[in-house]
């Protein structure tokens, strides 16, 4: 079997079809990363502008896994498929019960807009948008949740497949409970995303200073709530502060208080989405930023395993413990009145990484309960003829050139399915301490 085939196999197989393809994989040392490249998936012809309303996934791995999810598309005029184009990625709202079919609301238009209907500013845009359908959970939080960031990347996956995507420019917008999704999805996926744009969203968990590399643009209306109406469970004390805690940690990040409401057929809400939207024509991801400051679990309502982050993975933690940001309220139900909102940290199990590549071949690690972790490379980041000097917690760990691999330049896409943030080299290193020699020698 050729070289190109066994790729394939291992990007789109089983696992047990992917397992005896690496088996059998050559491990090319040439430009590994262009070869895996040139074996993604595509087929970008007779794609055609317009509206695609409630399709479904084509790429067969992805139907098999979401055979009921729905998928709407806004193609706009300008679009070329020998030109790469941003993808826009829009997250709608609502809660349990809302129907699959609510998502291609953001692709249509109206003479009176209701919550969405951007239908003529996306046409107008020159990137492609997708409004998929939400994964059937019984919970306000069905955007925030590891299935659905499976399931966000199968999306961006479907999406590139079917148009000419520049991996580094793909944006996120949710609103109400896509809002939840965006507080969740940029801590969990912010890597994937030139900008994470949340309105009326909320959060009770967040790891904010991991936001490093990372552009999150949030959005509220100072009126969300509504006394007898709306009661505080989007209320602007989430997004007010959630840009108190970035600005401490002196991280970029855009807030927008407009004094609107909630919904987006509030006037002064859909003037800053149209903003939102003018903004992101200029944004750009580096899928390589100098500095990446990570948690090993993280969530925006609940905390999950959350091992990679950029060209960072955490690979096991010890039982120690690491500290976030959590936002409480004094009822279980926020009500609009009586309900208050206390900030404090709070210590969760697992660890925390603070890497930063002084882009001289040297990159400096500091860990918090980290047994194991491993370190992606490409050449962006360093130069494969020289020593990569690897310093963790004060002491040279590596000192030494480092092997581009195939099998490697695979393992690196299989993390996010991201052929934008691809890296043919890594280092693992096993940061246990052995304290009985270490009795021994004091």
């Amino acid at each position: 079997m050729q070289t190109a085939a066994l790729i394939q196999q291992c990007l789109y197989g089983t696992d047990a079809e992917r397992t005896q393809a690496l088996s059998l994989m050559p491990d090319d040392d040439g430009d590994p990363i262009a070869l895996l490249q040139s074996c993604i998936a595509r087929k970008w012809e007779g794609r055609t502008p317009g509206l695609c309303l409630e399709d479904h996934f084509e790429l067969p791995h992805l139907r098999r896994l979401y055979p009921d999810e729905l998928l709407s598309f806004c193609v706009p005029d300008s679009y070329d498929a020998q030109t790469p184009v941003g993808l826009l990625v829009l997250l709608h709202g609502g809660g349990s019960g809302t129907p699959r079919d609510t998502a291609k609301s953001w692709l249509l238009q109206s003479e009176a807009p209701s919550s969405y209907h951007f239908g003529a500013p996306l046409a107008a845009h020159s990137f492609v948008s997708v409004a998929p359908s939400n994964l059937l959970r019984p919970t306000h939080q069905r955007w925030s949740n590891p299935e659905s960031d499976a399931y966000l990347l199968g999306v961006v996956e479907e999406a590139a497949y079917r148009f000419n995507i520049d991996p580094n420019r793909v944006f996120l917008l949710g609103q109400s409970m896509g809002g939840y999704g965006a507080c969740h999805i940029v801590q969990t996926l912010g890597d994937r995303f030139a900008t994470v744009g949340s309105h009326a969203g909320a959060w009770f968990y967040g790891f904010w200073e991991g936001l490093h590399g990372v552009d999150f643009y949030n959005m509220h209306g100072a009126h969300d709530a509504v006394p007898g109406t709306r009661p505080r469970f989007t209320d602007v004390a989430f997004a007010r502060l959630a840009s108190a805690i970035l600005s401490g940690h002196h991280l970029p990040h855009t807030y927008v208080e407009h004094q609107g409401g909630h919904s987006l057929g509030d006037p002064a809400a859909r003037q800053a989405c149209l903003d939102f939207l003018e903004y992101i024509k200029a944004k750009q991801r580096d899928p390589i930023p100098p500095r990446v400051v990570t948690a090993s679990r993280k969530g925006a309502f609940s905390l999950y395993d959350s091992p990679h982050f950029f060209w960072v993975s955490i690979d096991e933690t010890h039982f120690g413990t690491f500290e976030l940001d959590h936002v409480e309220t004094t009822e279980p139900q926020p009500s609009y009145c009586t309900t208050n909102f206390r900030h404090r940290t709070i210590r969760c199990q697992g660890g925390t990484v603070s890497a930063f590549n002084d882009g001289a071949n040297t990159i400096s690690i500091h860990t918090q309960n980290v047994y194991g972790l491993t370190i992606w490379l490409n050449p962006g980041m360093v130069d494969f003829d020289k020593p990569v000097r690897v310093v963790i917690n004060g002491e040279t760990r590596h000192d030494a050139p480092v092997q581009r691999s195939l099998i490697t330049a695979i393992e690196s896409f299989l993390r996010r399915r991201d052929p934008g943030m691809l890296f043919s080299a890594k280092l693992s290193f096993d940061l246990k301490v052995d304290d009985w020699t270490r009795i021994r020698s004091a």
